[in-house]
């Protein structure tokens, strides 16, 4: 009996397995987010991690999530200093819209700047993903991922919306933090898989023709 229970093979050992990914690679997330400057990284390889293990079923999530990190860290760092004062000006300038929301115009123009941001929470979520998927540098990165957000308009708001309502979860409910990053990386590989599986079908056949 105890051997069918902890038999890799198992149902039972494989829902658990999965809730235990679910945790872990959210915990390793936030560990390796700790210096702030590592975000990207640790994001390309939470996102890698989770399509391979919860997704696709494949083991090690660990060992899948540590090789990625170490393979974008570079770029993902370089790309993170990046972002970092752009996230902090858009963050100021809400704070100063939300100083003005007691008027009705300045309530108008408050909410309307909640919409405007779903569209750079929305690219950035492109951002990572895109690192875990295909080789760019900091300033290719940005410019495709600019572009898939345009052209894939609906997905970039969507994405941009769970973002925001991942962010403001875990802000009224901390415990959530570990299971809600890898439950995002999910709900987003839903869109970008789909999105990104054209450019992997010509990578692979342009690698075949070599």
């Amino acid at each position: 009996m105890a051997g069918g229970i902890f038999n890799p093979e198992n149902g039972f050992y494989r829902v658990t397995e999965k809730l235990v990914d679910l945790v872990l690679l959210s915990v390793f997330w936030l560990f390796c987010c700790i210096p702030v400057v590592t975000i990207g990284p640790s994001t390309a390889a939470l996102y890698d991690a989770a399509v391979r293990c919860l997704r696709r079923d494949e083991r090690n999530s660990w060992a899948i999530f540590f090789r990625t990190f170490r393979a974008n860290l570079k770029v993902g760092l370089l790309t993170t200093l990046v972002l970092l004062p752009v996230a902090v000006l858009l963050v100021f300038l809400q704070g100063l819209l939300y100083q003005t929301a007691g008027s009705s115009a300045g309530y108008v123009l408050y909410v309307a700047y909640q919409f405007f941001l779903l569209l750079p929470l929305g690219m950035s979520c492109y951002l990572f993903p895109v690192l875990s998927r295909f080789t760019f540098r900091t300033g290719g990165l940005l410019l495709n991922c600019a572009k898939l957000a345009v052209a894939h308009l609906p997905s970039t708001i969507l994405m941009g919306l769970l973002l925001a309502l991942a962010i403001w979860c875990c802000s009224y409910v901390p415990v959530l933090a570990a299971v809600l990053p890898t439950l995002l990386a999910l709900a987003h590989s839903w869109p970008l898989e789909r999105i990104f599986r054209p450019y992997i079908q010509a990578q692979q056949a342009a690698r075949q023709e070599e």
